[in-house]
């Protein structure tokens, strides 16, 4: 069979006549060529025809009272023929065939290298903002664009560069780093006081005092000017010192008297969703707002290929948590109260600590209520920045 046959298509097909040299003679003055005859039997012989041939031979052999079998249909059209009925298999080589010429065009993992202290997840968190998201162009994310994009989104990075390797963009960056002689740390500034007190120390390290110990200051008033007279000119600069003062601070606590206890577990339920990037598919009904007889656990699930590459997409699994609720009285005491009025005071001073203070539990109502006055000694210098051009003088007695 030769390639020109192949391509059309053969039929190898076996013929049972009385009389075989005569059927063949007959076949022949038809105009049917015939290839590979063979006699197999006395009354059977074999031989091969071309695919467009073999619907003329059939109705010749009809008509003669000949029985023809076919044994087997070869060349390119029925291979093909024969490919296009098993969708399943073709589809399969095209997702192949297309993935071998598109993949490695396009980026399906993103790596970042030398960060220190800028999480990795905030930086690619930009990075997909700025383009380089997974099936992104190869050659669009090498860009300068996306490059300087990925800079403006993240401005604690000095130098971001990316590569690609394979399917993966390697996204290296230098981080900025701090310097005393920055614009930020040379701006021109003052302390003033951020509350009320009467002033115990003043400790100058940059700048020219302007309150001595003993003195009561108020809210705003300049405690550190950052513009020292010196003779015939004036130097600004930004003031650094430590004011620390007695305060008086004043706190009410609430809490409800009552609150609802749980009691038996009433069962579980799960959910499954299906994460593809940032697009959530969801498997179930409903708004997945539980009720306050429900807890609700979260996970994800991602895929991931050999060498700790992980594919966008997760399954999610919600757990929600049944239960009953009781009401009740509430657990809360005098003395827990005072525990969180003295951590929140603490937390609300630069530093210090709370002195004593007189405090008054009562229940009034559905709620209890801790209410306290308290001496405290802190720090109650916050920085002002100034304007080149501003002065610091004495008018009327008060300070500006």
């Amino acid at each position: 069979m030769t390639f020109w046959r192949s391509i059309g298509g053969v039929v190898v097909v076996e013929l049972t006549s009385a009389d075989p040299e005569e059927a063949l003679s007959a076949i022949i003055r038809t105009g049917i060529e015939l290839f590979r005859v063979q006699h197999d039997k006395n009354l059977v012989c074999s031989f091969t025809v071309r695919r467009g041939d073999f619907g003329r031979l059939s109705t010749l052999c009809e008509k003669r009272g000949e029985k023809l079998r076919v044994l087997r249909k070869k060349g390119l059209y029925y291979g093909i023929s024969r490919l296009i009925e098993r969708k399943l298999l073709l589809l399969g080589m095209s997702l192949i065939l297309l993935s071998a010429f598109c993949l490695p065009t396009r980026v399906l993992f993103v790596r970042v290298e030398g960060n220190s202290t800028i999480p990795e997840n905030e930086i690619i968190s930009a990075a997909e903002g700025c383009g380089i998201r997974f099936g992104a162009s190869r050659r669009l994310v090498r860009s300068e664009k996306v490059k300087n994009a990925l800079l403006d989104a993240v401005p604690q990075l000095q130098w971001a560069g990316i590569n690609t390797s394979g399917c993966c963009a390697v996204i290296s960056v230098r981080e900025r780093t701090s310097s005393p002689d920055t614009p930020e740390n040379s701006r021109i500034s003052s302390i003033v006081a951020d509350r009320d007190g009467y002033v115990l120390s003043a400790v100058v390290t940059r700048g020219t005092a302007q309150v001595q110990p003993g003195q009561t200051v108020r809210k705003g008033q300049l405690l550190i000017s950052g513009y020292t007279e010196c003779g015939i000119c004036i130097q600004a600069t930004q003031a650094q010192g430590e004011i620390i003062a007695q305060t008086r601070r004043t706190l009410t606590v609430v809490t409800p008297a009552s609150c609802c206890h749980r009691r038996v577990t009433a069962g579980s339920t799960h959910r499954l969703s299906l994460l593809l990037g940032k697009k959530r598919i969801f498997f179930w009904k409903g708004s997945g707002i539980s009720d306050t007889g429900c807890d609700r656990m979260y996970r994800e699930y991602y895929l991931a290929l050999p060498g700790g590459f992980r594919l966008p997409v997760a399954f999610c699994v919600d757990t929600y948590q049944f239960y009953d609720l009781a009401a009740g009285e509430s657990s809360v005491k005098d003395s827990d109260l005072k525990a969180f009025a003295s951590r929140y005071l603490k937390s609300q001073m630069t530093a210090g600590q709370v002195g004593r203070g007189n405090q008054r539990f009562v229940r009034t109502g559905d709620v209890y209520r801790l209410q306290g006055s308290y001496l405290c000694v802190e720090a109650i210098g916050k920085v002002r920045p100034e304007q080149i051009g501003e002065t610091n003088v004495k008018t009327n007695g008060e300070n500006h």
